[in-house]
Order: structure tokens, then sequence, then C-alpha cells
């Protein structure tokens, strides 16, 4: 009976510690990855909280309904996240959401969140909306500049918003200083 015998420096296995290794390493990304990416909320999820927050710290004048109504106009990015937010109160009125399909139904709203695939159009929806309590919201760049009185982007990771304190007095909004310090951008 002959035996092959296999010079072991033309042939390299790996180590047995090194394979066990290997498998604790695949192991590992495979049963945690996928949960802490889970865990991270996304965008339009932390974008909901700050809808939440700005809605919060504003000042309408004379608010009489038992309801704040959040409108999302355009496109809804927010998806299934709305739903931290609907059945919350903000100053004892419970918020309520709503989509409103023409441009003229802006007006029975108190904020007004424009979404990017109606953007094009902001100039009407600012001149409807001018002169009444409705504070507006987007997420888009330079929006804050046109009028929108509360503009969110993502700044490394985070979100991060400017505010029209002009565009808010105009329409009888008064936000609040502890909102406007931590906006990166304020426009008298």
């Amino acid at each position: 009976m002959t035996r092959q015998v296999t010079d072991h420096r033309t042939r390299k296995r790996p180590s047995a510690k090194f394979s066990i290794v290997l498998l604790f390493c695949g192991f590992f990304i495979w049963v945690y990855l996928p949960k802490a990416q889970a865990e991270q909320p996304s965008e339009y999820r932390l974008k909901v909280a700050f809808l939440y927050n700005f809605a919060a710290y504003t000042e309408w004048p004379d608010q009489v309904s038992q309801s704040l109504d959040y409108c999302i106009y355009g496109d809804d990015p927010f998806g299934a996240n709305l739903q931290y937010l609907r059945q919350r109160k903000v100053n004892k009125q419970e918020v309520v959401v709503k989509y409103p399909a023409d441009l003229y139904e802006l007006t029975g709203c108190q904020a007004v969140f424009i979404a990017r695939s109606v953007i094009d159009n902001l100039g009407a929806i600012l001149a409807l909306l001018n002169g009444k309590p409705v504070l507006t919201i987007a997420d888009t760049p330079g929006s804050c500049q046109q009028g929108v009185m509360i503009n969110m982007a993502i700044s490394e990771g985070k979100v991060v918003f400017e505010a029209n304190l002009a565009a808010a007095k105009q329409n009888g909004l008064r936000l609040s200083a502890q909102l406007l310090r931590f906006a990166t951008e304020v426009y008298q």
C-alpha cells in the first residue's frame, strides 16, 4: 500500500483557528448586522419626530379647534412613519394627518408639509397661504429662502433645519425661541 505524501509548502490549508475565526465572523455579521441596521431610524422617521416638535413649539393665534390638522401635500415621503404622529396631542389638540389632493384644501390645515413632488408649485402654495396662520414645512434646499417657514435637511446623518421667522410672523405664527436656537439658520 502506497501513501501519497503532500508537501505542506506547496498546498496551503487554513489553520483550524483561522477557520473558526472566519466562521465566527460570518455568524456575527449574519446575526447582528441586520438587527443593527433595522434599529437605526430612517430619515423620514426622524423627520416625523421633527414635524411633531415644530408644531409643539409654534403658537397659533386663537386656537379653538379640537384638532391640529397636519396636511401632507404631494407624494407622501413619510409612509408608515406617520403612525408616530397620529393620535398624539399638541397643546391639548389631537394631531390629525390629512392628505389634501386639491391646493385650496390647504387653507383648512394648521401645518402643511410641502413634498418635493409639488415643490415646483411652491409659489402658488405660498401665495394661497399668505396671511393665514398655517405653518409651512418642506425638505427641499432653498425653500426657506422662498418663504417656507421651516425647511429640514440631513447633515452628517442628523436632521437639521432652518427657519424663516419673517414668514412665520407675517402669517401670525410665533416660533418658540427654544425651537429657533436649534435652527442652523434663521431668516429674519
